[in-house]
């Protein structure tokens, strides 16, 4: 049931499926940005999850079925290893929640497929890939449509950060590690949204220690190319060059833009225009727009049974290419 305060309307309540960084670092703050409410955090451990619980000003903790099975708990955000996401999507799905699933929801297109054969008619599922809901990602489209940089030939698109610890999570290949997995999926996921159209080919290299620390990949599309590179071990660095025959935009940070980031659009070597990023995290505007739905305030958009089996195709088409390059 929704809980209705005074003055405010009504309040989504949240489970948490897992103690991830991301989920104290980016989902709390920007859930409660948005008015939601922290219930509930399930952990495997119940003296872990009490812990966390009572840091991150989380009502209570849990298992992770007991958070499935909670009357208070409208949505779940998903925040387990890659490797438990389709698993523990589904369950959600099936205990009638709606699902925000961090990404990747699927560790490739056969996974991606089933999980969406089994959503319930009506379930509501959103991979976490959150910049499509910020502003910004609407001011970089309208750009584009207008033809202020002429028509969409290519991106150029990073993103690096550095993995502190060896016994990270995202270092661990049976978990579902990876530079691709972690980081590259999301140029991957710009790309698409941008060209509007499915890549046709790539051609990928990596760095492997014990998973793919650092990759890079040309991915056609069948009007233009993303260029892109991601990895584990070098300083954060999220910048993107969008092209066009008449100019460019260069956005400092196209997935999760802060005050400080800005697109700026360039032609001919000279910068003709700037933009700040809007207020609030690509983040709270996600949930904010979930909680909309779960109302009924809005028509959901961006759900993952209208895109992931793509994005994980998308994937499984650059991993395909880093591997055969490999045993070639």
């Amino acid at each position: 049931m929704v809980e209705v305060s005074a003055g405010v309307g009504p309040v989504v309540g949240w489970g948490i499926l897992g103690t991830a960084n991301i989920a104290a670092r980016a989902f709390l703050p920007a859930l409660r940005g948005a008015g939601g409410r922290a219930v509930v955090v399930g952990s495997r451990s119940d003296v872990r999850g009490a812990e966390w619980a009572a840091q991150h000003q989380v009502e209570r903790s849990s298992s992770y079925d007991a958070v499935l099975g909670d009357p208070e708990v409208q949505a779940v955000y998903l925040a387990l290893p890659n490797d438990q996401h389709t698993q523990w999507a589904a369950a959600a799905l099936a205990a009638g929640k709606v699902v925000l699933c961090e990404k990747p929801m699927a560790l490739d297109g056969a996974q991606a497929q089933r999980l969406l054969a089994a959503v319930p008619v009506g379930g509501l599922l959103w991979e976490s890939f959150v910049f499509p809901f910020h502003p910004q990602t609407a001011l970089i489209s309208g750009l584009i449509a207008d033809g202020r940089i002429g028509d969409l030939s290519e991106i150029i698109s990073e993103f690096h950060f550095q993995v502190g610890s060896s016994a990270n999570i995202r270092l661990d290949v049976a978990r579902g590690g990876g530079a691709l997995y972690d980081v590259g999926c999301y140029p991957l996921r710009l790309g698409r949204l941008l060209f509007g159209a499915e890549p046709v080919r790539a051609s990928g290299n990596a760095v492997f220690d014990g998973v793919d620390r650092d990759m890079a990949a040309v991915v056609d599309f069948p009007v233009g190319r993303l260029i892109l590179s991601a990895g584990l071990h070098r300083p954060a660095s999220t910048f993107t060059r969008i092209i066009g025959t008449a100019g460019e935009l260069r956005v400092s940070n196209p997935f999760h833009p802060r005050g400080f980031d800005t697109v700026e659009l360039w032609a001919d070597g000279v910068q003709e225009d700037s933009w700040p990023a809007a207020a609030g995290s690509a983040f709270q505007h996600a949930i904010t727009h979930i909680q909309s739905v779960i109302t009924g305030s809005v028509a959901p958009q961006h759900l993952a049974t209208g895109d992931a089996l793509a994005q994980a195709l998308a994937m499984d088409l650059v991993r395909a290419s880093i591997t055969d390059r490999l045993s070639s």
